[in-house]
């Protein structure tokens, strides 16, 4: 089957800031090329809690061209083409919102979202979150770096159009229940989800974090009070809060005076600039500078942990 898949990374709540795109070509079913930009808002303001989920500072982007640019070397991936991205909505959203910024009509194009794909197709499974299908399908990436995004979102329509034995997008769409969107002079229609499924997948899903608690016994966090800032890749905050609980410690939702761990998702805190930090960084770096003892975690020091 051919499509290319997409995924966008953006510097604040607005649709029409990207800072980062990632595109894979695939044309008979393999991956045959793969594309990332890294994107100069107009404005450029970027907020800490998406700094926090993508990594990517003012500085990383200042050299970089804005979108109207990057689209010239883009845009003929697009022209009558199978567009998928995981939670579309948001992916062709932004792709809309920034072409009307800068005044660029978008080529005709069909699209689907791999999240409601596997929202129907894989039954059971705890929730269809990009990372957490991926992990349920056997395959690692780098979560929230747009080229990578786009390739665990390939992934997934690969893994269903072979365990359906089935190429075609239309009939794909039919089996999951899930339509196809356009993107046309008209504007848009939205992939959507149907109530009639006629296909599910075989596969039997084991929840990954239920089977790595049971394993734990361990009191490595007594008596620590752990708060954690920044969307986790690995896991839920959920899971990550009910994990600290069963190594003995104790979670919050703010940074106080009896706050002992800050787990962020950022890997660098020393290089980033006030203005990127969360506001729980910030008061948790205020008190360790006045001599609270307080210990700063990433994600996957955190992990490590364990």
């Amino acid at each position: 089957m051919n499509f290319i898949a997409i995924d966008f990374e953006t510097a604040n709540e607005k649709r029409n800031s990207p800072c980062s795109i990632g595109i894979v070509v695939v044309k008979n079913g393999h991956v045959v090329e793969k594309i990332h930009h890294l994107i100069r808002p107009k404005e450029m303001r970027f907020m800490p809690i998406n700094i926090g989920i993508h990594g990517i500072r003012p500085s990383m982007v200042e050299n970089e061209s804005e979108f109207d640019k990057v689209w010239e070397s883009i845009k003929h991936y697009f022209n009558e083409s199978l567009v998928i991205a995981h939670n579309a909505s948001f992916d062709i959203s932004v792709l809309r919102n920034s072409a009307q910024l800068y005044d660029i009509k978008l080529p005709s194009f069909k699209y689907i979202c791999t999240m409601k794909l596997a929202r129907n197709f894989y039954k059971g499974i705890e929730n269809a979150r990009l990372n957490t299908v991926n992990d349920f399908l056997g395959y690692e990436f780098k979560h929230h770096d747009a080229l990578y995004d786009a390739l665990a979102c390939s992934n997934i329509l690969l893994n269903i159009s072979e365990e359906l034995g089935c190429k075609a997008i239309d009939e794909i769409s039919k089996l999951i229940g899930v339509t196809i969107g356009t993107v046309d002079s008209n504007g848009y229609t939205p992939s959507s989800i149907k109530t009639k499924v006629f296909k599910t997948s075989n596969r039997k899903y084991q929840p990954k974090m239920e089977s790595i608690f049971e394993k734990l016994d361990s009191d490595l966090f007594r008596d620590e009070m752990v708060i954690f800032t920044g969307k986790l890749t690995s896991m839920s905050r959920d899971e990550a809060m009910r994990l600290v609980k069963k190594l003995g410690g104790n979670t919050g939702s703010s940074v106080t005076r009896n706050t002992t761990i800050l787990v962020t998702n950022m890997k660098d805190i020393k290089d980033l600039r006030r203005e990127e930090m969360s506001v729980k960084l910030k008061k948790a770096l205020d008190l360790s500078s006045k001599g609270q003892d307080i210990k700063f975690l990433n994600e996957e020091e955190f992990l490590q942990l364990k």
